[in-house]
């Protein structure tokens, strides 16, 4: 089963040649693949793709780098995020068990992966929202596809009304994105009391 949901962004390149206007036609979208790991661990990933006149490319199911999108805009990330957002409430399982993630070689990981295993879609789609938007520094603020009560010190991966509240802080945080037409480098979602688990607070300087 899969779920499937598209957006085609027209960006348009004024040419120098007899003057005319040629439009490049570049597309992402968001696939729900069902999966496997490990030869037990079974469900689903979310797979970006991404076409262009010269690139067909989509993500690997079994790992979070997203290279091939560096080199896009922010108000491309932004659509991206648009759609990852729509899948919260999704609780069905991701195919990959827990695990710390490093990208960049860097040793920022602090939190620890004890009995919890499985995250469901909706995790994943948070997730994803932070090696896209963070490549750089997502081992200082989120290394592992785990929510944490900094209040009550543990896991809040099942609990779906704290959840809630996390994507509600996505939701605002990509509304007011909009509204700059940008994205700030300052990370705003280990400030309170529900954050990820081990990561640190934005070593960016909030504007």
């Amino acid at each position: 089963m899969k779920t499937l949901e598209r957006i085609l962004i027209v960006l348009l390149f004024l040419m120098p040649l007899s003057g005319k206007i040629f439009a490049q036609m570049d597309t992402i979208y968001i696939e729900k693949e069902e999966c496997s790991s490990e030869g037990i661990y079974k469900g689903y990933k979310l797979i970006i793709h991404y076409k262009s006149d010269t690139l067909n490319i989509k993500a690997k199911v079994f790992d979070y780098k997203l290279d091939f999108l560096k080199a896009i805009n922010d108000k491309m990330k932004l659509d991206v995020i648009g759609m990852l957002l729509n899948y919260q409430g999704d609780t069905t399982m991701c195919c990959l068990k827990v695990q710390h993630y490093s990208f960049n070689g860097n040793e920022g990981c602090r939190g620890k992966v004890e009995n919890i295993i499985r995250y469901t879609i909706q995790v994943d789609a948070l997730f994803i929202i932070n090696r896209l938007v963070w490549p750089k520094l997502m081992e200082l603020y989120s290394c592992s596809p785990i929510l944490y009560d900094n209040k009550l010190k543990k896991e809040i991966n099942s609990d779906q009304k704290k959840i809630k509240v996390v994507f509600d802080a996505y939701k605002k945080w990509y509304a007011e994105c909009r509204a700059k037409g940008r994205i700030p480098r300052y990370f705003p979602f280990n400030d309170g009391r529900y954050k990820w688990d081990g990561g640190r607070k934005s070593i960016i300087p909030k504007k």
